[in-house]
């Protein structure tokens, strides 16, 4: 009596030329050319500074905060400058 083995079949091995890239999420980073990867980035800076934007935008300042803020910015070109750190720290027993 013989035995006869036969070898196991294998998968046809996909060439790079068939086979479809990944979605652009899935690719890795080191994949990426140069001007893809600027574009990523491009992309996600663009989403995080809209998602910064400032709640009081459109709002208007009440009189008296506009003047003190006018006060300040004068008094800093001046050369004034507010009480030190140390010291309001102390005041409020934070030191």
């Amino acid at each position: 009596m013989t035995i006869t083995r036969t070898a196991p079949k294998r998968k046809a091995a996909r060439t790079i030329a068939t086979r479809r890239a990944p979605p652009r999420a899935a690719r890795r980073v080191g994949n990426l050319t140069l001007a893809e990867f600027r574009a990523m980035m491009d992309d996600i800076i663009d989403q995080r500074f809209a998602a910064l934007t400032d709640p009081d935008a459109g709002l208007e300042l009440r009189p008296e905060i506009a003047q003190g803020l006018a006060r300040q910015e004068r008094e800093f070109a001046a050369g004034k400058r507010g009480k030190p750190l140390a010291k309001v720290a102390r005041r409020l027993g934070l030191d």
